[in-house]
């Protein structure tokens, strides 16, 4: 398996769009992130400033960073491009490696994203935490930071879906169109189709739902115990103007599904196709 990673990260290195895409994923996450919270919008019982601190960041900054999971799906698109294009899965093929190590490579690619992802959600997190939050004694550190685990989850998942569209048509461009188009048309004018109750279940509604919409009127009037539970009575979701979420555990759970089921699929593709 190491010689395996070392064969990806030379391919990589030599990737001018990897590199492009990369930065500009790290870029403008922390552009957005830094803009926004030079917007101190502060009246009474209301603050910006508290989605910059402890533990509300756990929560602000993954659902932030997953908008950018689009990037991070199509980087992985990129690549899987190339290899059709510069045959180097054939060649890989020809010298000796399986249709499993193909797929194995690109797994590990995969999870070093998502790390790197992570851990810029988690530094970005700890830093604006540590600037805005005043009242430690008051306030639980810890709180919510197991979304990090979520998000590390959902940027899996979506770029394990976008290696299946690439491996499935193998076209850079078409790939990436129809990842976008299924992303941001098709299976939301697909759900409308079904009842109420099934529309949570399609995949990327299911991933999406890992970092749903922070309640930010509950958040901004800082209505937050010191267990991180929110106790105000305004809840945007009670009050139906958010739509309702599965729960968390389900929601976990269905995106592991889909993400082997993804994984299965790439490797019938890649086990039974010419490369």
């Amino acid at each position: 398996m190491l010689s395996i990673l070392r064969i990806e990260l030379l391919k990589l290195t030599s990737y001018n769009a990897f590199r492009v895409l990369l930065i500009l994923h790290l870029v403008l996450f922390t552009l957005v992130i830094v803009t926004t919270s030079q917007l101190d919008i502060t009246v009474p019982g209301f603050s910006t400033d508290y989605l910059y601190q402890f533990p509300n960041v756990w929560e602000f900054f993954p659902w932030v960073a997953s908008w950018f999971n689009i990037l991070l799906a199509i980087l992985v698109i990129v690549i899987t491009g190339n290899e059709y294009s510069f045959r180097t899965f054939r060649q890989h093929v020809i010298d000796g490696l399986s249709r499993f190590q193909l797929l194995a490579g690109k797994g590990m690619v995969i999870l070093m994203l998502a790390v790197y992802a992570t851990l810029m959600v988690l530094l970005l997190s700890l830093v604006f935490g540590f600037i805005f939050t005043r009242n430690y004694g008051e306030i639980s550190f810890a709180a919510k930071s197991y979304t990090l685990l979520v998000y590390f989850l959902q940027a899996v998942a979506f770029m394990v879906f976008g290696f299946f569209i690439a491996v499935l048509f193998r076209s850079t461009g078409l790939a990436i169109t129809l990842f976008l188009l299924y992303r941001i048309v098709i299976e939301p004018v697909i759900r409308l189709f079904f009842p109420k109750v099934a529309r949570m279940y399609f995949p990327v509604k299911v991933i999406s739902g890992l970092t749903p919409i922070p309640e930010f009127v509950s958040i901004t009037r800082g209505n937050v115990q010191m267990d991180g539970n929110e106790v105000d009575p305004l809840s945007l979701r009670e009050a139906g103007i958010l739509p309702d979420d599965l729960p968390l555990l389900t929601n976990v759970l269905l995106t592991a599904g889909y993400t082997i089921l993804f994984v299965w699929l790439t490797y019938m593709l890649l086990k039974k196709r010419n490369l």
